[in-house]
């Protein structure tokens, strides 16, 4: 046995002990581990080469076990601070549309109708010298307030002629033929003057219906009256 060593972790061990009974509420288990290591060192002291070949066993130390050191926790670093993504640029406007031009129906001019086919047969009511017809042209001075009136100029002859006065004429004037007497309408509406519009009228219309028989000489002259209006 070493009787030097022993003493030394004897004193130790005394000194350790009367620091750990001043406070024993706070024992740290690094205390713990310092008074096992005296322990220990004092056992090898006891058990130094100058001891006897038989020795009485010691009584067993229980070493206490070694915990495991606490390691502190691992904080991980801070992420590194990653730039949010550029926000994408913003769609160029949409181009202003286009001003829709409206397109206009094009202007169909209506050709004027093909002059009647004049008949080579010409009966007794119809050998008529041209120079017969100017009694349909006649034109009186108008006196009475009224026959002025009566005399002011029309813009369309379709629209001055009434319904009913309509039927009388295409009856009495065209024989019947409505389509005749629209196209004579549409031809009277668009001549420059009167001059070209009594010519049609004797060259399409007088000789063609018979305008001089009696029966029909006052309806013409009344259309031709009205005719006359278009070109005042």
């Amino acid at each position: 046995m070493d009787l030097l060593k022993t003493k030394i972790y004897l004193d130790k061990l005394q000194r350790e002990f009367t620091r750990l009974n001043k406070d024993p509420e706070n024992i740290a288990r690094i205390d713990v581990d310092i008074m096992a290591s005296y322990v220990r060192e004092l056992y090898d002291a006891l058990l130094a080469d100058d001891v006897p070949a038989v020795a009485k066993p010691a009584t067993a130390v229980h070493t206490p076990r070694k915990q495991a050191p606490v390691h502190s926790p691992v904080v991980a670093p801070p992420p590194a601070f990653v730039p949010p993504p550029p926000e994408p640029a913003p769609p160029p406007p949409a181009p202003a549309p286009m001003p829709v031009l409206e397109e206009k129906p094009p202007v169909v001019e209506v050709p004027p109708p093909p002059a009647p086919a004049r008949s080579h047969h010409v009966s007794h009511h119809t050998s008529h010298h041209p120079t017969d017809a100017e009694v349909l042209f006649e034109e009186k001075q108008a006196k009475e307030l009224s026959e002025k009136l009566a005399e002011q100029p029309v813009a369309d002859l379709k629209k001055a002629i009434a319904l009913n006065d309509r039927l009388l004429l295409t009856r009495e004037l065209f024989s019947g033929d409505g389509k005749a007497f629209e196209a004579a309408l549409h031809s009277l509406n668009h001549f420059s003057g009167f001059d070209e519009a009594k010519a049609y009228l004797l060259e399409h219309c007088i000789s063609r219906y018979m305008w001089l028989d009696k029966k029909r000489v006052d309806e013409a002259k009344k259309f031709i009256k009205l005719v006359r209006r278009r070109y005042k």
